[in-house]
């Protein structure tokens, strides 16, 4: 027997107009303008086209960016050592090449970078660590470099310790094909689905309270919270799982596994830890992620910069890794301390991270290099690069559901009339889509997996009024998908999921 669950739905404007580059002439070219740079291995290239394609589309999410793929084997030929191909060659020609676009391509220049792979697949820019306190216990993770991805748009040409970022960066973890596709379709979901994946926006937010140093992140929280409350006028209203009242808990750690699972769109942590483990008390470990970590397909946000969450540890994935590659859900976005750090700096950045995403209508990208230019200006201390340590896995330009501070009941209404229903439910071999048409017009329905990748299309022309579309469910494997009804230039997604 199928089971479909209808999560929600969101209606917005398609526009056609796109601003992909595919130009294959040199990179030392100097009349080339572009907005958003992607590198990546050639081995995703391909995976690639379509997210390029819909960044460089205007929609009711974003703004046409001009686009680009460049890949790190052009980036090599043009700008590296051809005799040396060492990951530490590799990154200081991809920075090369970055600063060469900040520099002498036609303005403005590149204001956001995406970086595709795994950092076995594309270098991360590494700093030797200087501030011995992190080279020595009683760290877990003892340091001798850290990944600084940050350093990669520090403009080579005008460098100095405290030069500031000039443009917005972010890293899509994955080895393989697969996992790449799977993170950008999560995080189209999360962009233009928002509130239609049913999310529980009454508390928005869960957050995780080490039991160590529990007065500082409990204070931390309060901090933020009052912050947003009565600064930002936007409050967030948190679920909190102070791990110091359930540690002696026999299932304290499930506890937590279960709460980051609850139905919210934000997930953050305050404590120590290391890249595979949090805290001494094994909150979370990397294999908890992916054994006890159950989203029902809904992808969310994460922030974590306690400690290190470095995401180019030589043992084992990251936590932070894992749950960008998480199948089920798990982050579109983390935003995590690729090295030791330390509160009140994370606090601060955190509060204002935050302002930035509840107060404007900017990309993750952007909003953390305001909060990180606030930080500076206000005379932050660079020790360390403690400011650059603060990375995102995850698209730069991906702009979080512009609801996400707001009560459900504020979503603007549908584009189309009514809602969309799914009948009969619980649905064996086929259910009926059932909508109303404004007016007469070609409809196109998609129905896409979790990859990204469309499973099945039905097209037609039909009249206004109420109309229907028939699914058939029984070739479907048993899964989460989103199904996207296009009718003329409004859009609606419905999120459901077949199971047997």
């Amino acid at each position: 027997m199928s089971i479909i669950t209808i999560i929600g739905f969101v209606c917005f404007p398609v526009f056609a107009h796109s601003q992909l580059i595919t130009s294959s002439e040199s990179l030392l070219r100097t009349d080339s303008r572009v907005d958003y740079l992607i590198i990546t291995p050639a081995q995703f290239a391909s995976d690639l086209q379509a997210h390029a394609e819909w960044r460089s589309r205007t929609t009711a999410t974003h703004p046409a960016l001009r686009t680009r793929i460049v890949t790190i084997e052009d980036i090599n030929r043009e700008f590296g050592d051809s005799t040396k191909n060492l990951p530490q060659s590799q990154a200081e020609a991809i920075r090369t090449f970055i600063s060469y676009t900040l520099q002498f391509w036609s303005k403005p220049a590149p204001s956001r970078v995406m970086l595709v792979g795994s950092t076995n697949l594309l270098p991360a820019y590494r700093i030797k660590v200087g501030f011995y306190p992190f080279t020595e216990p009683p760290y877990i993770y003892h340091e001798d470099s850290i990944p600084m991805d940050e350093w990669y748009v520090v403009n080579k040409y005008r460098q100095e310790f405290t030069a500031r970022p000039q443009a917005a960066i972010g890293r899509i973890p994955g080895r393989t094909s697969a996992e790449i596709r799977r993170v950008l379709a999560k995080t189209r979901l999360f962009e233009e689905s928002g509130n239609s994946l049913g999310f529980d926006l009454s508390t928005r937010a869960t957050v995780i309270l080490d039991a160590e140093d529990n007065d500082t992140f409990d204070s931390q929280v309060f901090l933020l919270d009052n912050f947003l409350r009565y600064s930002v006028k936007k409050p967030m209203n948190m679920n909190v799982v102070n791990y110091k009242i359930i540690a002696t808990q026999p299932n304290a750690r499930r506890q937590v596994t279960n709460a980051m699972s609850d139905n919210k769109p934000i997930v953050m942590y305050y404590g120590h830890g290391a890249p595979e483990v949090w805290s001494k008390y094994s909150i979370l470990t990397t294999d908890d992620v992916g054994n006890n970590l159950a989203r029902n397909g809904k992808p969310f946000m994460m922030v974590t910069l306690g400690c290190s969450q470095n995401y180019d540890a030589p043992r084992k994935p990251s936590i932070v890794e894992a749950m960008m590659l998480l199948d089920n859900g798990g982050a579109a976005l983390t935003i995590a301390s690729s090295g030791y750090s330390t509160y009140p700096d994370n606090g601060f950045f955190i509060r204002l991270y935050f302002r930035e995403i509840f107060t404007k209508n900017i990309d993750v990208g952007t909003a953390i290099l305001n909060a990180k230019s606030e930080m500076y200006t206000v005379g932050m201390p660079p020790q360390d690069n403690i400011i650059r340590r603060i990375a995102l896995l995850g698209d730069p330009a991906l702009v979080p559901f512009s609801r996400l501070a707001t009560s459900v009941n504020a979503l603007p209404p549908s584009a189309l009339q009514g809602t969309m229903t799914i009948s009969p439910n619980p649905a064996s071999a086929q259910t009926t889509l059932q909508y109303r048409l404004l007016s007469a017009t070609n409809i196109r329905l998609d129905v896409v997996n979790l990859l990204g990748q469309t499973v099945m299309s039905i097209r037609e022309t039909q009249g206004a009024g109420d109309q229907s579309l028939n699914i058939r469910t029984d070739a479907l494997p048993t899964g989460m998908y989103s199904c996207r009804l296009f009718a003329g230039e409004q859009q609606q997604n419905i999120m459901l999921t077949v199971s047997r």
